[in-house]
């Protein structure tokens, strides 16, 4: 893997993405960063940068996980058929049970070795916003919402690709002129495109104000049902300025207290630029 070490402590950083600027560990920016290379070598690209700058760390090739043997020991056909047997068992066994192993296995807890492993601190968007993350976030860029898109500027979006227990996005907004950018209109916005989508039922929050970054924020902290059959737990929180609009929406299992700390913390890292 690359890393890029940083000049204040000498830690190693995963370099993942173009956006790491700081240090995971003691915050400092690293003075070797992509946006630094940058200024120097305006034609160059990240591959080029990681192959100049990146430090190489050879990785030790991992142990095989049970599932792993399972499936070279039957082959994937025939692990195919035990999990769908398996999913036919628990279907068979109660609608509603069996509908919340199947949910349970697509949405598991998180791992808790991320309350204690470094975590990827990035400045992304346009109007930029610092967050720190126990994984990867790439662009997600989806259409607006037909009623919203004529309202809108400029729009970008931010998401982890892999759920592995907690949903993580940061989406941020520039209205038209002639636009309010209502903080409290934020927050009802918000509510209701969650309510609106096909997954959600039984939502339920509170919306406490709070200071972020010296701005005025709304933060809204609740519960929903997730595919009728697994209650999920939420953080989203809104920030506006002027045009801008700033939302961090994480998502994660409510019976899962470290998902809880974990997701706090994410909360407490934004930094508005």
């Amino acid at each position: 893997m690359i890393y890029l070490k940083c000049n204040s402590c000498a830690h190693h950083n995963p370099s993942r993405s173009e956006f790491l600027t700081f240090c995971e560990k003691c915050g400092k920016k690293i003075e070797s960063c992509f946006s630094n290379w940058k200024q120097k070598r305006p034609d160059g690209n990240f591959e080029e940068f990681q192959q100049e700058v990146g430090i190489y760390v050879k990785e030790e090739e991992p142990r095989e996980s049970f599932k792993e043997r399972y499936i070279k020991y039957v082959g994937r056909r025939g692990a195919l058929v035990s999990l769908i047997l398996v999913i036919g068992l628990a279907a068979v066994a109660g609608g509603y049970f069996g509908k919340r192993m199947v949910v349970s296995i697509i949405y598991p807890k998180i791992n808790k070795s991320w309350l204690y492993s470094a975590w990827e601190t990035v400045v992304i968007g346009r109007q930029a916003v610092e967050i720190s993350t126990p994984m990867h976030l790439g662009v997600n860029d989806q259409p607006l919402a037909p009623e919203l898109a004529p309202l809108v500027e400029y729009t970008k979006s931010y998401r982890n690709r892999s759920e592995e227990g907690m949903q993580v996005m940061v989406n941020m907004f520039s209205f038209r002129n002639n636009i309010s950018n209502d903080l409290e209109l934020a927050a009802t916005t918000a509510a209701n495109g969650m309510q609106k989508e096909d997954d959600v039922s039984d939502l339920k929050y509170t919306t406490s104000h709070i200071t972020q970054s010296g701005m005025d924020a709304l933060l809204l902290q609740g519960t929903f049902n997730y595919k009728g059959a697994l209650h999920l737990s939420f953080y989203d929180l809104l920030v506006t300025r002027g045009q801008h609009r700033w939302e961090v929406a994480v998502r994660y299992r409510e019976d899962d207290k470290n998902a809880s700390t974990a997701a706090l913390r994410i909360i407490k890292s934004i930094h508005i630029k």
